[in-house]
């Protein structure tokens, strides 16, 4: 019996670091997130910014109320949970919080944009060319994530979501799995127009809210 868990994340933080010059990039809907933060990272490099500074910032991002208490309850179980992060951030960004806050060792596979070093130059290049997909951003289609990844040792999914470009793969979950949207946050607000969810839903400002839910099927 495995499940299958994603943290949410955030790296809008990293702008900090460009102090009153942060407002100079602004995100366009034609060039895509990625390329965005490419344009961020050349900002960085051309300011000065250094690896260390990004970092110190980065550190900054607070766990997400109840989200240590998630991780404990995966480590007590990681013989039946496998950890799948599939994020439109970068590999580096998630290496750093994952090395912080101690949990490296619970993360089965990382889905993400790569990114690496070139001098001073954070590197960032698209996770996929998504061609197939309408409905999510060009670089990543996240169902199709869900379904390399899928196979019949799975029992049920649990998917912790919060952004748009998490609602394709929540149309594609099935009857016993279960989708968790962040409350307030935009997926939460599409689901409430869409009529075509097969899934569970469990909404979460919490996450103990996820915490209790799954020591309940855990526990059984």
């Amino acid at each position: 019996k495995q499940w299958y868990q994603r943290r949410v994340r955030g790296d809008v933080k990293i702008l900090d670091v460009l102090g009153a010059n942060k407002d100079v990039i602004k995100y366009s809907c034609e060039t895509g997130w990625t390329e965005h933060r490419r344009m961020i990272f050349h900002e960085c490099a051309k300011a000065g910014v250094t690896r260390e500074e990004m970092i110190t910032v980065l550190k900054e991002l607070e766990l997400t109320v109840g989200m240590k208490s998630l991780f404990d309850t995966i480590r007590k179980f990681k013989n039946v949970i496998k950890v799948v992060i599939a994020s439109d951030s970068n590999t580096w960004f998630i290496d750093v919080l994952l090395d912080y806050y101690g949990i490296k060792d619970l993360i089965d596979e990382v889905h993400t944009n790569p990114a690496k070093w070139n001098g001073d130059l954070l590197e960032i290049k698209q996770y996929d060319e998504n061609i197939e997909c309408s409905v999510c951003p060009v670089n990543m289609c996240k169902s199709k994530i869900l379904s390399s990844i899928l196979n019949n040792e799975v029992s049920k999914v649990f998917y912790i979501v919060d952004g748009s470009n998490d609602l394709c793969p929540v149309l594609h979950l099935n009857e016993k799995d279960v989708a968790c949207p962040r409350e307030g946050y935009k997926l939460c607000k599409s689901l409430k127009t869409t009529q075509t969810v097969k899934c569970n839903i469990l909404k979460w400002h919490n996450a103990q809210t996820i915490v209790d839910y799954l020591l309940h099927h855990l526990i059984k």
